[in-house]
């Protein structure tokens, strides 16, 4: 059995100039999702956002600009770790910047990892989420979920474990190439990839999986069949890319591609 329970607070901030804040039920709908136990002893739950037209929330990294979701498990119980299985996200312009995420509706999946496997796992966390439209605001979301038995799988927390990036090569992505040039607040990072046209609107973003540098994503620009994406980590005299570490996402209005490294394999 696996019992749920979502608790909802928020912290509403607006815009200069907004006289009054939506309320925070006008703007979505939380729910979490009870689920089932997994063969290798993990838990899968999931949290079930409705939102109201014209707002969005992000993807585990936000783009140009929104907030990053973060998750802190601290007061959980038998619990050594907690994992969102991110669904594919698509890309929104707002306020000309490039923005990943979700819009309607969105179901995010969480594995629930135990310490003791023969023992029940309670989730007591907090999710800090953004959502935004005209303006922007931040929201923790009281996560619980008490986790034991076998539970019953769910064809929706199912469906959204599908529905994930799915590799660049799938969509059309035939070579590519990095630069790193050095830049007076850190490394440029520069990925070109030879890929067609993904959508109306395109957004690279490219990490350094496991760094912990901070980094900003500058603009994509598009030239024919050349993609570019550039970053600026941040990183004293010296720092260095590991080209194996970088992983490129490639987001528009149509989904998410991902590849990891600098090197097209055949």
């Amino acid at each position: 059995m696996i019992r749920s329970l979502l608790v909802v607070t928020a912290l509403v901030l607006p815009m200069a100039g907004q006289a009054q804040a939506p309320r925070l039920s006008e703007i979505f709908e939380a729910n979490m999702r009870p689920g089932w136990k997994t063969e290798n002893g993990t838990y899968i739950a999931a949290l079930h956002l409705r939102l109201a037209q014209d707002w969005i929330t992000y993807w585990r990294h936000p783009g140009e600009s929104g907030i990053v979701p973060k998750l802190d498990i601290s007061g959980s119980r038998n619990l050594s770790a907690a994992r969102i299985l991110w669904p594919e996200p698509k890309l929104y312009i707002k306020a000309g910047f490039a923005s990943i995420g979700y819009s309607d509706e969105i179901v995010l999946p969480i594995e629930l990892t135990p310490v003791d496997a023969g023992q029940p796992v309670e989730l007591d966390a907090i999710l800090s989420v953004g959502v935004c439209a005209d303006i922007c605001i931040p929201v923790d979301l009281a996560l619980n979920v008490m986790a034991q038995g076998s539970g019953t799988p769910d064809a929706m927390i199912t469906s959204a474990m599908t529905r994930r990036p799915q590799a660049a090569h799938a969509a059309g992505l035939q070579g590519m190439e990095c630069n790193v040039t050095p830049d007076k607040r850190g490394l440029r990072l520069s990925a070109s990839l030879q890929i067609p046209p993904q959508g109306r609107e395109e957004f690279v973003l490219i990490e350094m999986t496991g760094s912990t540098m901070p980094a900003r994503v500058l603009p994509t620009e598009r030239d024919g069949d050349t993609l570019t994406g550039h970053t600026l980590f941040r990183t004293k005299s010296g720092g260095a890319i590991d080209r194996s570490a970088v992983r490129i996402s490639v987001v528009s209005e149509h989904g998410t591609s991902v590849h990891q490294g600098c090197a097209v394999s055949d």
